[in-house]
């Protein structure tokens, strides 16, 4: 691994941390009462994505071999969507086969409570994290990984680590799923922007369907 990207894990993981950094919840008061939180958390997001994209601007002009056409590129992204929701339906009704009803997961639960009190969080949910996340979890760590190992055990310890860090026990299958389906996705087309769009896609229809209407338990397991 580089160290441009040793050092963009390290700026997505005080990203990760900004709440429990002294000072975050001073900022959070000079906004509306429970809007605080969301709104300084899409700044940070922002942010880190800014510093993130400028420390890739090196690599702009290589073209990594092996992506795939953009007709090729574009069904995946379309696809992939289903393809992630599908997934996740499987795997939610493994989880309740072997563990019994999961509860709720806290996770999308906590990302849809913030969004109903600051709605510039969905730009957070929705379209900053999952990039950033692709960013970090499939092309660099993973990436990275698939140069010393083979795919299936690269992609397992990049879906490991990305289920762990949502912080959600109960449904750690489920996230893992999704991350190995979105290594394999981006195995297929090389191209980090497919993924960014499936994960994006994904996110913002889970989060409006849960703020409109109560959902099935499992897809308010969807949120990444």
């Amino acid at each position: 691994m580089t160290k441009r990207y040793i050092s963009i894990a390290i700026i997505y993981l005080i990203c990760f941390l900004s709440p429990l950094i002294p000072g975050f919840l001073w900022l959070t008061g000079f906004f509306p009462k429970g809007q605080g939180y969301g709104i300084v958390m899409t700044a940070i997001f922002f942010l880190t994505l800014i510093i993130v994209l400028i420390l890739l601007l090196p690599e702009r002009h290589m073209r990594a071999g092996g992506r795939a056409p953009a007709s090729v590129s574009l069904l995946w992204a379309i696809g992939g969507v289903i393809a992630l929701f599908a997934l996740q339906i499987l795997a939610s009704l493994i989880n309740i086969f072997i563990f019994g009803e999961p509860p709720k997961s806290a996770h999308t639960q906590n990302v849809v409570q913030i969004a109903r009190m600051s709605p510039l969080f969905l730009l957070a949910v929705a379209v900053i994290g999952p990039m950033l996340e692709e960013i970090v979890f499939r092309k660099i760590l993973y990436g990275s990984l698939r140069k010393k190992m083979g795919f299936i055990l690269a992609a397992s310890i990049s879906s490991i680590i990305f289920a762990f860090g949502h912080l959600d026990i109960q449904h750690l299958l489920i996230y893992f799923v999704i991350g190995f389906f979105l290594c394999y996705a981006y195995r297929k087309t090389g191209r980090i922007a497919v993924n960014m769009f499936m994960h994006a896609a994904m996110n913002a229809i889970v989060v409006a369907i849960s703020l409109n209407v109560p959902a099935p338990a499992f897809l308010q397991l969807m949120v990444h």
